[in-house]
């Protein structure tokens, strides 16, 4: 027989719920880090019709995101915030199987509702491709032909190197 508290509840429902309240509040944490790290990180590469952000702003925004991801989530889960760093800690044994495989799906499900956030408080003319990677015009390193050939524009080189 379980010895029990007091208050009826035996000592390995109280670590169970110990436990349980630990793995929701890091599973939280990862869908939330990486939620942010979506909505922030993809919302300062939107293309504004009176002001394309520059590369350094979007590099700040990415920053900034992360080091608030990081703060707000690292005592809860250790603010992976992204699957690559979860696998990493996985190879590294630093976390089990188990939890890698729950901190990814977090983190999926974190990114979709990012996204979906994202995607329903922009405009309709902006959100267009949702800060999908196009290669600009105006672009002097790199020039993509409809050949599917990518060819690089050096200084030395007035015109596309074949």
């Amino acid at each position: 027989m379980d010895a029990a508290e007091p208050g009826g509840r035996s000592w390995a429902s109280m670590l169970v719920c110990k436990l349980w309240k630990a793995i929701s509040r890091a599973l939280f944490a990862e869908f939330l880090a990486t939620g942010l790290y979506v909505f922030f990180g993809v919302g300062s590469v939107m293309r504004w019709p009176t002001a394309l952000p520059s590369v350094l702003q979007i590099a700040i925004t990415f920053n900034l995101v992360t080091a608030m991801a990081v703060q707000v989530t690292w005592k809860a889960s250790g603010a992976h915030a992204n699957p690559a760093v979860t696998l990493a800690f996985l190879v590294g044994s630093h976390i089990s199987l188990p939890r890698a495989v729950a901190y990814v799906a977090a983190q999926l499900v974190g990114a979709t509702v990012g996204a979906a956030l994202l995607y329903g408080v922009m405009p309709g003319d902006i959100r267009e491709t949702l800060g999908i990677n196009v290669p600009s015009p105006k672009s002097s390193a790199l020039w993509l032909f409809p050949s599917s050939s990518l060819h690089l524009k050096t200084c030395l080189h007035p015109y596309p190197i074949s």
